[in-house]
């Protein structure tokens, strides 16, 4: 159950990779869309995209030290990140150390959220950075409204934060709890929602997850050009219905005209959220979608999306 004071859900992270060696920061720099010249301890969110300035993957990059640095996602695949980095480790003095398999995550959210984080911490960190004691780290996270953080750690040190986390009051969500929170929020999830046919502004990252001063990285020359032209043609929206939610993905129409396509949908009783891939161009924001041609239109949008 979603509580307003302290939501608690375990899960296996995507991602947890250890990057170290002389050059590791420098080619970090390189393929991350966002800024790394930080402090050791700063939680950086960002992007990692192909040639085409096309969403692969996303995480934070946590700066340990200045040649050690950490790769983590709560969805992302490593498969994904590792293989897009190896393509273009050539010289480089680069190690990945996979720690994904031994890590587990806690995700904790709520009003109470970072007063409890302090209390069996010590701190809760700060916007932008994350928070180290003994084999427990913990960030800020993206997955729910208001105040959340991830926590990631080997086994028993998480079993053992799980059991203070609920003994402070902190209540379990099912998986699918938290994603109609997530997508009721506004809050899309890569690669599922944004993935490799999609550009970061169709999501609207560019704000969170770009940086457009930080110089060269893979995929920034797409990025300064649709900066420069300020407009996509497609963007996502959340969309609402009623009864047995679609299977995703699903094509979306507006009279005989296919107008986006449905990305990820969850159901609370008899209603339920999605993300939809929208056309700029074909959809008409004043009349609701449907899920055939010609077909009821009993989709609703939200226009904030």
């Amino acid at each position: 159950m979603i509580s307003a004071d302290a939501t608690l859900f375990d899960y296996r992270p995507g991602t947890l990779l250890r990057v170290t060696g002389e050059d590791a920061f420098g080619f970090l720099q390189g393929q991350f869309t966002n800024e790394l010249r930080q402090a050791a301890g700063s939680a950086t969110y960002g992007l990692w995209l192909n040639q085409k300035g096309k969403i692969l993957a996303d995480s934070r990059v946590l700066r340990i030290a200045e040649k050690e640095l950490l790769i983590a996602s709560e969805v992302s695949s490593v498969a994904v990140i590792r293989s897009r980095l190896e393509d273009y480790i050539v010289a480089d003095d680069v190690v990945l150390t996979d720690e994904t398999a031994t890590t587990q995550g806690r995700l904790l959210g709520g009003t109470q959220s970072g007063a409890i984080i302090k209390q069996l911490l010590g701190a809760a960190p700060a916007p932008g950075r994350f928070v180290r004691k003994d084999e427990i780290l913990v960030y800020g996270g993206r997955r729910l409204p208001g105040e959340s953080f991830e926590l990631l750690g080997p086994g028993k040190a998480m079993a053992e934060i799980r059991r203070q986390l609920v003994a402070q009051g902190a209540t379990e969500a099912s998986a699918a709890e938290i994603e109609f929170a997530r997508i009721a929020a506004g809050i899309p999830s890569v690669p599922t929602d944004l993935g490799p046919g999609d550009l970061p502004n169709e999501g609207a990252l560019e704000e969170s997850a770009l940086s457009y001063t930080k110089g060269c990285y893979l995929g920034q020359e797409v990025m300064a050009r649709l900066k420069n032209l300020g407009q996509v043609r497609r963007r996502l929206h959340v969309v609402h219905g009623r009864g047995a939610p679609p299977a995703a993905p699903a094509a979306l129409f507006q009279g005989e005209k296919k107008v986006g396509e449905l990305r990820s949908v969850a159901r609370r009783k008899d209603e339920y959220v999605a993300w939809a891939m929208l056309s700029l161009i074909n959809f008409d924001p004043a009349h609701g979608i449907s899920l055939e041609p010609a077909g009821p239109a009993d989709i609703t949008v939200d226009h904030h999306g």
